[in-house]
């Protein structure tokens, strides 16, 4: 089951602070496009 989560985090690569969007979540940073898959149980 898909759920969303926005909220802020720490990007691990870069280290500066990522804001929530507001309105969807996101799963990389805006600042240097590091991403990293969290999913246990992707379906």
């Amino acid at each position: 089951m898909f759920k969303v989560i926005d909220e802020s985090f720490i990007c691990e690569n870069c280290g500066k602070q990522v804001p929530k969007l507001g309105y969807s979540c996101r799963n990389h940073c805006p600042y240097c496009l590091y991403s990293k898959h969290v999913d246990i149980d992707p379906r």
